[in-house]
């Protein structure tokens, strides 16, 4: 594709020569022959400083936030060199032009919220593959088409490029549909500007990512943002579906009156789509869905009442989408599990094991309350808090844990840069004096082992923080760390287990 046309609308005046482009990045690495390199500015390094590496490697074109020096452009003559006030926006438009525009050719569901996102899609994607729409899947856990894994998830919402790549790598596989999680940073950071929505979903706000957002108020608007692409997306029959529970949805709906059209799923107040009858099961979970003045009994695979939120998202934008609610009912029941997401370890053991992605004092209150309406002897939590990232959920975590627990250990999760002792400093300005139920095991595998080994007939064990993650990271190095295959193992390395017999008691 000419230069000119991938500039188009973008805001970068293109003047002189008009190569062909042959791909657009931002990594010099992956840079080639005829590429256009965006130089970004980045949280330990600024793309400028890779210019000339990509020059070196043949790219026909650099965009970068200031002009750059004139010793560059003299020592390539031939390349083309452009500065763009705010290169974000100005990667969207052009990945969005180089892939011609693939979101115009899919249906286009984006969820975005707190909690909640990556189930809503994966129960979303089942009803729509059982609706023959073959769906892509944009989310926390990988990019998928169809149920094939195009790349393990390197960001919930890849950079602009990355996600007009991965939409034309659904086109090209006769998607029907896409399916996309919608990060807070993503909003906040132009990666979704250019994609044509059909469908935005809202699941919840709690507190979350305020290391980057630095207060609650601008981190609800950048998930506001995803309501204005919806209603400036040029696709007929858009709808915007909220949650009636959520005490922002009163301001969402006031927003988007008379501009697109509206759904609303909930359990407490009045909602297009409402659950009603409400059972949480050990197995299973049950309510009764209310629509368009019918009852319809539905049975979730998946435990807890925030399931029963994610499952009436997916319903409703499924129905609001096109679907009947018949069909999208029964797309819902047919999902077996989502990874990490009250993932179930068993091995026939009498004791149950959950791992789960609850990383905030919100989602892991809501996951041990759910937990708690389950028949049970104790409640284990294991869990941690990342480092580098929002420290004011830590303390909370602590209180969440020890309340909500018969037994709390706190434990590394991903300290990334950041001093363990710190981070369990954090969380024990939370508990200490005021709890005495709990202990500190730095080391994960050794928590998850006491935890495990301890357990007795009828315990639950909830391993909270990193869910489907199969990584650790630390300070100098990433380790493969996976909680379902630690609780595993240490479940197998128990004596009963070894000798054949039952779990003790």
């Amino acid at each position: 594709m000419k230069l000119s046309r991938v500039l188009e609308n973008s805001g970068i005046k293109h003047l002189g020569a008009d190569p062909d482009i042959t791909a657009v990045t931002n990594d010099s690495r992956l840079a080639g022959p005829g590429a256009l390199f965006f130089a970004l500015p980045g949280a330990k390094t600024d793309g400028a400083n890779f210019m000339r590496q990509a020059l070196e490697k043949g790219v026909s074109a650099v965009i970068s936030g200031t002009e750059a020096a004139p010793e560059l452009r003299a020592a390539y003559p031939d390349a083309a060199f452009f500065a763009a006030a705010d290169l974000l926006p100005a990667l969207s438009k052009t990945a969005a032009n180089f892939y011609g525009q693939p979101s115009s050719r899919l249906k286009i569901f984006g969820i975005t919220g707190t909690k909640g996102k990556t189930t809503t899609a994966y129960l979303l994607e089942n009803i729509l593959r059982l609706g023959g729409a073959r769906p892509g899947v944009i989310g926390t856990i990988d990019y998928r088409v169809d149920g094939r894994v195009l790349a393990p998830a390197a960001n919930t919402t890849p950079l602009a490029h990355t996600l007009q790549e991965l939409l034309s790598k659904m086109v090209s596989a006769d998607a029907l549909s896409a399916v996309l999680e919608i990060s807070s940073h993503a909003l906040a950071l132009s990666r979704a500007e250019d994609v044509q929505f059909d469908c935005a979903v809202f699941t919840n706000l709690q507190r979350d990512h305020l290391d980057f957002h630095k207060d609650r108020e601008s981190y609800f608007q950048a998930k506001a943002r995803l309501f204005d692409l919806l209603e400036r997306s040029p696709k007929n029959d858009k709808c915007a579906v909220i949650n009636a529970d959520d005490e922002r949805a009163p301001w969402l709906l006031k927003r988007l009156k008379g501009k697109v059209k509206t759904f609303t799923f909930g359990i407490e107040n009045a909602a297009d789509f409402r659950a009603g009858g409400v059972e949480i099961l050990e197995t299973m979970t049950r309510f009764e869905l209310k629509t368009g003045g019918n009852a319809l009994p539905v049975r979730l695979n998946l435990l807890g009442r925030h399931n029963i939120y994610n499952a009436l998202a997916a319903i409703a934008a499924a129905a609001a989408g096109g679907l009947s609610v018949r069909a999208a009912v029964d797309g819902a029941q047919a999902l077996l599990n989502v990874p990490g997401r009250l993932e179930r370890v068993d091995l026939g053991q009498d004791f149950r094991v959950f791992v789960d992605y609850a990383h905030t004092d919100a989602a892991l209150e809501s996951v041990l309350s759910n937990l708690g309406l389950m028949p049970h002897s104790r409640i284990i939590t294991v869990f941690g808090c990342g480092g580098d990232r929002d420290r004011t959920k830590r303390a909370p975590m602590g209180a969440v844990s020890c309340s909500l627990s018969d037994l709390a250990i706190v434990t590394s999760d991903n300290p990334r840069t950041e001093d363990p002792a710190q981070i369990f400093s954090d969380i024990e300005k939370g508990i200490a004096g005021k709890f005495t139920n709990y202990e500190v095991i730095p080391d994960r595998k050794a928590a998850i082992i006491k935890a495990v080994t301890q357990a007795r007939k009828g315990d639950i064990i909830l391993i909270a923080g990193k869910g489907h993650e199969t990584y650790q990271l630390l300070k100098d190095s990433t380790i493969h760390f996976s909680d379902v295959e630690e609780a595993a193992a240490a479940i197998k390395a128990r004596p009963e287990s070894r000798d054949g017999g039952a779990a003790a008691v």
